[in-house]
């Protein structure tokens, strides 16, 4: 062939070279970019400072911190941890990570979507029927959590965003909080469209032994067990069974356990076993084990019996119950005038998540009688 001839595919082998080598060259580096190949949520507390996956009590003391431990995959390399924390345990093992909250690669970012684990429904009458629909969980999105690898604060309960349930709460810390998270790598913050996503186990895998279920303690004064704020954001049903039917039976054809066990396992709460974890730090209470000492009249928030209103510490002590038709009121702290009256702080649930609030707020309208009932005399 002429060098006339040879001309044209030389030209043509150079256009090719120009086209495909960059793209073999582009095909090469998107192949050995880290794939998100795991999401884990990690949480810390000030008793124990290391970052660890799986369920967690925190006591009083709090300082709760939650973040997001990725796992990436490296094409060539060992696969490498990456989280924004000091020292890392998964599956209760110390593993080398590296320490940061940004995407190892300049032209892609990452952001989290973190999501609580909550029941649908706040609470009510819980009969065998519906006891699995009412209790099931769902996913909520936590805005307030942020957008990094690091979550800028402690979740809020969610499941109450739409329903007013009126106020006079008083925040005295705790609750149980169940949290999934969700992290995309983009290549823009704004961008839409995501080229990788992964996220930790979600509400399929909330009854795991595994699953990042963080259950807070409040401090609250003694005889009060603390176990007592790990009850809070929990739904608060009444269990109603059938004529004759066993109450702690309401949850087992849906469940397979019994309504003491769903609390132990900070699914579920009653007024009666929100008394007893009060009293004991566990579900099950004997009656038995309760001293009556009468009956109280309401008397406009005035608890009296026979026409004497009660003092702090003579008559009434933190602990005390008063009940009233399955209500049952945990006496938590005089308000400083030491008798026992409306603005004194109490701790209750009935047919709705437990609250700290002041006596006048908890009592019925309708009340006309309370027993006053004292744990072991």
């Amino acid at each position: 062939m002429s060098s006339d001839g040879r001309l044209p595919w030389i030209i043509f082998a150079s256009l090719v070279a120009l086209i495909a080598v960059p793209v073999l060259l582009w095909r090469a580096g998107e192949a050995r970019r880290p794939v998100l190949a795991e999401v884990r949520v990690v949480t810390a507390d000030a008793a124990d400072p290391v970052f660890r996956t799986g369920p967690r009590r925190v006591g009083p003391a709090g300082g709760l911190e939650i973040a997001a431990a990725l796992r990436l995959e490296r094409p060539g390399r060992d696969d490498v941890w990456l989280a924004p924390v000091d020292r890392l345990v998964v599956d209760g093992e110390a593993v080398a990570h590296v320490a940061g909250g940004d995407w190892p690669e300049d032209d892609r970012v990452l952001r989290v979507f973190w999501f609580t684990v909550e029941p649908a429904f706040l609470g009510g009458d819980l009969e065998p029927d519906d006891a699995g629909r009412l209790l099931g969980l769902r996913s909520y999105l936590a805005p307030e959590m942020g957008r990094g690898l690091r979550a800028r604060t402690v979740p809020e309960q969610h499941n109450d965003d739409q329903i007013n349930l009126g106020g006079g709460a008083i925040d005295v810390g705790g609750g149980t909080i169940r949290l999934y998270a969700r992290v995309e790598i983009a290549e823009r913050a704004d961008a839409v469209a995501s080229v990788q996503a992964a996220s930790s186990p979600g509400v399929e895998a909330a009854g795991d032994p595994g699953f990042p279920e963080l259950r807070l303690a409040a401090a609250l004064p003694p005889p009060l067990d603390p176990a007592l704020g790990e009850l809070f954001r929990l739904p608060g049903f009444e269990p109603r069974p059938a004529p004759g039917g066993d109450p702690d039976g309401v949850t087992v054809p849906a469940f397979g356990a019994s309504f003491a066990e769903l609390v132990e396992r900070r699914r579920v709460v009653s007024s009666w076993t929100f008394a007893a974890v009060a009293l004991t730090g566990a579900a099950a209470l004997d009656r038995d084990a309760l001293v009556p000492l009468g009956a109280l009249v309401p008397d406009a928030g005035w608890p009296s019996r026979a026409d004497r209103r009660l003092r702090w510490g003579d008559d009434v002590a933190p602990g005390d119950l008063l009940e009233d038709r399955g209500q049952v009121i945990v006496l938590v702290a005089d308000d400083g005038d030491g008798e026992l009256g409306p603005a004194d702080r109490v701790a209750t649930c009935w047919r709705r998540p437990p609250i700290v609030t002041t006596l006048g707020l908890a009592l019925r309208a309708d009340a006309v009688s309370l027993a006053h009932l004292r744990h072991g005399g």
